[in-house]
């Protein structure tokens, strides 16, 4: 699979590659601000987040160079199907998407995030990127990264629980409102329960029953990074 996403992600990769060397549209700035971003971070969050945070945007992350070809053929099959709009955007594209702050719902915008993903994909390592997204991503009104976190999980974060981890997380889908609606609330916990089934499907994949086992034993504790390192391939952690 890692290596059909990464021959369907050539055409992608070669372009970003001419974008970095001819600084297409000044993105060296882009990519910078991002990187200053991910290196900025002062807190580790637990594994637990960027567990649930993949398995909620983007369970493909251990295997794509940044972007998700797979998901964006799939998103793009809905459309011409049935009209309806799928998301494809990697944690990476998210993670760029907030950092540059451009949100025009045009396919120039779409594809210079994905060459950014790309770029700073292959500068910082995905658990940097996914720690540095949801340290820095906008929760609702005035719930902005790590403060907003702790104002709405009790202040610390070093042994959360997961269904507080799974209802953060899904309010990068659904921001909280300034003032929360009914509708908003049914939303919410319609996307609470996807990432749990969500989260089930991809600890069974990787893991097996026991893990799971494991992970409900030690709810609070955080993912013992030795699991979440070889779900993710190898990639380093931070400290």
């Amino acid at each position: 699979m890692k290596a059909v996403l990464r021959l369907l992600s050539t055409p992608i990769i070669l372009l970003a590659k001419s974008a970095e060397v001819w600084d297409v549209f000044e993105i060296g700035s882009d990519i910078k601000k991002c990187l200053d971003v991910v290196d900025s971070q002062e807190i580790r969050l637990p594994d637990s987040f960027m567990l649930l945070l993949v398995a909620a945007e983007d369970h493909r992350n251990a295997i794509h160079p940044g972007v998700d070809p797979i998901g964006m053929l799939r998103a793009l099959y809905v459309r011409l199907r049935s009209g309806h709009v799928q998301g494809a955007s990697t944690v990476e594209q998210q993670f760029v998407r907030v950092v540059s702050g451009r949100y025009e719902r045009t396919i120039a915008r779409k594809l210079y995030e994905q060459v950014l993903a790309i770029l700073v994909s292959r500068r910082r390592n995905k658990f940097q990127i996914a720690n540095a997204y949801l340290a820095f991503a906008h929760y609702g009104a005035e719930i902005v990264g790590v403060t907003g976190l702790r104002a709405r999980m009790g202040g610390d974060l070093s042994r959360p629980k997961s269904c507080d981890i799974r209802e953060m997380i899904a309010r990068l889908k659904y921001p909280e409102p300034e003032r929360p609606t009914a509708e908003w609330r049914r939303k919410l916990r319609a996307r609470v329960s996807y990432i749990e089934h969500r989260e089930a499907t991809l600890l069974r994949r990787k893991y097996g029953t026991q893990w799971l086992h494991d992970a409900s034993a030690n709810e609070g504790s955080g993912v013992e990074m030795g699991r979440l390192r070889a779900w993710s391939g190898g990639v380093r952690s931070v400290t």
